[in-house]
């Protein structure tokens, strides 16, 4: 639990605006600021649960912006780490694991691309913030109030959420760090998770979500909303990096998708590319201090779908949550992300472009859906270009038609032992 107190913003009044999770998405950051403004909230009742600096092009660009812009922030793991000097986003990703590959890449970005202004912005950012909205207590914190990586979902059991309020002695609690956004409420208090501004909700839409807060005559509503923005400048900037930061999370910006899914829990996993639908609650829909008071306003919205016939020996999904085989084993698996990521990253006596063209070959060798998809992105992200890329798939060919044709002189030697 932070020891630091939380900054006490007093009593707030008006409508009030909540966001995180910008991830360096300037573009989104730039349209989430003119939404504020068409909806008339001022900076002072804005407020940013942490996570400015983080997966995409612009950190410095984003800290430099959110400070111009004069709301209300806390720290998010990925501030409090960069801060600190700590050489990880903090997230405990399992070692090796897409998460944990792709943070060291988007983690290594920040690092080098947050200047001294952007540095002294986190310094200053208060880990919580507490004020009193609608005659109810309300804490800002990133993850949990036990530490801000610790992930938070709507699946979360309310007996962990309980704990949070039973700490902060909160009636509100406003949050981020899951990425998705969601609303849950037990025992007459309400937990908030405006879900991320700078990046999709894994709904199968570009659509980033933030969250407004009315104070109606005492009763505290709120309503998601979806932020459309241009989502492919902020991808173009990525792919101009793109030896710097994972591809794949460039086209999330695009599909909407999560490339992995290994920190999230079955239920949230399940609703895959189901978009969300944006609504405010109706503060009439129940008593004033009942559970249903401040049920949850988001819904899904399911997708047309064909029926398809799936291949049930092989799911692309596997490939996004493939750290979760230490599961079972982890030691075993552990000694595998060890080797397998001594192996493949940096460079040694191989490059790591060099080792990425091996892989890529080697995957189209053997037929492996799942990697021709990883060393792909791989080799791409490693600095090949296509022309590289495609000959390596041709040396393999070559080599693997090489291989039935040797066994032709078996068949050779049998024919001459049979007929002569």
């Amino acid at each position: 639990m932070s020891v630091q107190p939380p900054l006490q913003l007093g009593h707030r009044a008006g409508p009030l605006l909540v966001f995180g999770g910008v991830y360096s998405n300037l573009e989104a950051l730039t349209a989430l600021k003119q939404r504020a403004e068409a909806l008339q909230i001022s900076p002072d009742n804005v407020i940013c649960t942490g996570d400015t600096p983080g997966y995409c092009a612009d950190p410095e660009a984003c800290l430099n912006f959110l400070e111009d812009w004069g709301v209300h922030s806390i720290a998010g793991n990925v501030e409090i780490n960069l801060r600190e000097g700590i050489d990880d986003c903090g997230c405990n990703f399992s070692d090796g694991s897409r998460c944990d590959v792709f943070a060291r890449l988007w983690y290594a970005y920040a690092r080098q691309e947050v200047g001294e202004r952007g540095m002294a912005y986190m310094q200053r950012l208060p880990r919580e913030i507490e004020f009193t909205y609608a005659g109810k207590r309300v804490r800002v914190l990133h993850g949990s109030a036990d530490h801000e990586s610790e992930f938070v979902w709507k699946s979360t059991p309310w007996e962990t959420k309980k704990h949070n309020f039973d700490v902060t002695r909160a009636d509100v609690i406003l949050s981020g760090h899951s990425g998705l956004p969601f609303a849950d409420a037990g025992d007459g208090r309400l937990w908030l998770n405006s879900g991320a501004a700078g990046m999709p909700a894994n709904d199968g839409t570009p659509r980033t979500w933030f969250l407004t807060l009315i104070d109606a005559n005492g009763k505290l509503t709120y309503a998601f909303q979806a932020l459309d923005y241009d989502y492919a400048a902020a991808r173009a900037k990525m792919l101009q990096h793109r030896t710097r930061l994972p591809l794949s999370y460039a086209t999330t910006l695009t599909t909407g998708i999560w490339d992995n899914t290994e920190i999230m829990p079955p239920a949230e996993a399940a609703r895959e590319g189901v978009p969300y639908t944006p609504g405010p609650f109706a503060p009439d829909a129940a008593p004033a201090g009942t559970a249903q008071e401040v049920a949850p306003a988001l819904t899904f919205t399911p997708k047309h779908q064909k029926q398809t016939t799936m291949n049930p020996y092989s799911d692309p999904k596997d490939l996004r949550t493939f750290g979760k085989i230490t599961e079972w084993q982890e030691e075993m698996g552990g000694k595998f992300f060890d080797w397998y990521s001594g192996v493949t990253e940096g460079d040694s006596a191989l490059t790591e472009r060099e080792k990425a063209l091996i892989a890529l070959a080697v995957s189209h060798a053997i037929q492996c859906s799942y990697c021709i998809e990883a060393y792909t992105t791989n080799s791409l992200q490693a600095g090949a270009d296509e022309e590289q890329m495609m000959e390596a798939v041709h040396v393999a060919a070559a080599v693997k038609a090489g291989t039935t044709l040797i066994y032709a002189r078996q068949m050779q030697r049998q024919v001459e032992k049979v007929t002569m």
